[in-house]
């Protein structure tokens, strides 16, 4: 893998959106380096963008080997990263909409101290940057609707996650539904004033919670799902379940998109590269490469112009945004 230069600089943006002007990706702001590398699957609706907000590629929905090079800024939408291996890859560094990054957390992370965490292996948006760390985000839907945030490390999150288990549910432990809009969860049962207020979503006729304790008329909580909560709740905003009826609260897991694959009657020809070669969007000498194609990448050439290649990866992990990937000719011998 290439090395990453020392600084990167991230841009403050007004939003993402459709042929966005140079001012979309307006004011540079330092901000520290996460480095993390691996194989990342994106949606098909992932853009990359250079620094003027122009696009440069899309992503597939297969697999694209990725550096993050700077989290977002505070402010920030974007983050910058590089695709690429060395060798082997199309190499583009550019902006990309930080929600679009699959990134998960490697262990339990707490966004209020002890009672509740972003459980590890959860798919996470970074939402900014503080001095060495980033700030982290999960946003649920269901059967809770709000944000959880945190502030991590870059080591704290990982492009692969892990496999999340179900935990254990003790068998003395009863179920107890919350049907109430909003829940306030307490640190204990004596405490006068509450810690958090939950949300239910209003797509769900309740959110289920299992305990093995009451005392005072509060019940211990516990919920296991994308986010885990371990706190106290009044009985009263409670709907108990008769002894040994459970509802399942386990929630984990993602979803990948499919990779994607090349329609056509007849397979195009193919070349590989024997070194670095310029990827352009347009076939113009004057056009600034907006890439690199490593050496031993596999390529399909899809057209030719005088002087030019028209290509794509073989691997189809990343394509042009709008138009086409040119080289030229003679870089790859033709």
């Amino acid at each position: 893998m290439r090395a990453p230069q020392l600084v990167f600089a991230v841009l403050m943006v007004a939003g993402l959106v459709a042929g966005a002007s140079s001012t979309t990706l307006a004011q540079t702001l330092a901000a520290p380096t996460c480095g993390q590398q691996g194989r990342v699957r994106f949606d098909e609706s992932a853009v990359l963008l250079d620094a003027a907000g122009r696009k440069l590629a899309r992503f597939s929905g297969g697999e694209s080997a990725v550096t993050l090079l700077a989290p977002p800024a505070p402010g920030s939408e974007v983050l910058r990263i590089q695709t690429g291996t060395g060798r082997g890859s199309i190499r583009i560094e550019g902006y990309l909409k930080a929600g679009d990054l699959r990134l998960f957390t490697t262990s339990d992370v707490p966004t209020l101290s002890n009672h509740i965490w972003i459980s590890s292996g959860t798919r996470v948006a970074l939402v900014g940057s503080s001095e060495a760390q980033v700030k982290i985000e999960k946003r649920l839907t269901s059967p809770l609707q709000q944000v959880f945030s945190a502030t991590v490390p870059c080591g704290a999150l990982t492009f692969s996650p892990s496999a999340a288990e179900p935990p254990s549910v003790p068998d003395s432990a009863r179920t107890f539904l919350m049907k109430v809009q909003q829940l306030a969860l307490y640190a204990g049962p004596a405490e006068p004033k509450p810690l958090t207020l939950l949300k239910r979503s209003p797509s769900v006729d309740s959110v289920s919670f299992h305990s093995t304790e009451q005392r005072a008329g509060f019940v211990h909580l516990t919920y296991y799902g994308e986010v885990r909560i371990d706190a106290w709740a009044k009985a009263h905003e409670l709907v108990p379940l008769p002894r040994g009826d459970f509802a399942e609260t386990w929630s984990g897991g993602y979803t990948l998109s499919t990779p994607p694959q090349l329609q056509l009657q007849k397979e195009p020809r193919s070349v590989r590269t024997s070194r670095d070669v310029a990827l352009r969007l347009a076939a113009n000498q004057a056009e600034k490469p907006v890439g690199v194609v490593e050496p031993d990448t596999d390529l399909y050439v899809m057209g030719t112009a005088p002087g030019w290649a028209n290509v794509l990866p073989k691997s189809l992990h990343v394509l042009p945004a709008e138009g086409s990937f040119w080289v030229r000719a003679s870089d790859l011998g033709l």
